[in-house]
């Protein structure tokens, strides 16, 4: 796939992973993602760009880690920019779904690490936090019920205490 057939949204979050391929044979077992741009290095051993859709209607693109010269970390001795190569991410890319429980089961067949069970929340949602084997968190959700006011600021007080407004 050509990646200029490709027109991304206003806002699409841009993942950089140790093994892109690898990254979208997962994203697609495990969110339904249909891949739909592919630019490979002129070697063809790294993606330097990759744009996915799920099926809520979300994208997002996807590269594997390249330093600004154009070759890997591993070729020039650079540092890599991955969430495992950082030690972590501090964002966490969301998923509204119609049926979290399916999706979230795909998600733990495919690979994924649960970092926050699946449970109903306070503010309404099933809700739970997974790990891709990439090092980026998902959280996923279906909304469960609407919260009122009233069960939003208890349900924040009890969870994390102190007072609410």
């Amino acid at each position: 796939m050509s990646a200029a057939s490709h027109t991304p949204p206003p806002l699409s979050p841009y993942l950089t992973v140790h093994d892109a391929k690898a990254a979208i044979d997962f994203y697609v077992r495990a969110f339904g993602a249909k891949e739909l741009a592919r630019q490979a290095t002129p070697d063809g051993s790294k993606l330097i760009h990759a744009a996915l859709a799920l099926p809520n209607g979300g994208t997002f693109m996807l590269a594997d880690a390249l330093l600004p010269e154009g070759q890997s970390p591993e070729m020039k001795g650079g540092v890599s920019s991955t969430p495992k190569s950082l030690g972590g991410s501090p964002v966490t890319l969301h998923l509204d779904l119609p049926d979290v429980k399916a999706t979230w089961a795909r998600a733990v067949e495919a690979g994924a690490q649960v970092k926050m069970p699946l449970a109903l929340q306070f503010w309404g949602d099933e809700y739970g936090i997974l790990e891709d084997p990439f090092g980026h968190r998902w959280s996923l959700a279906t909304r469960a019920k609407v919260a009122t006011k009233d069960e939003l600021d208890a349900g924040a007080q009890k969870h994390f205490g102190g007072e609410t407004k």
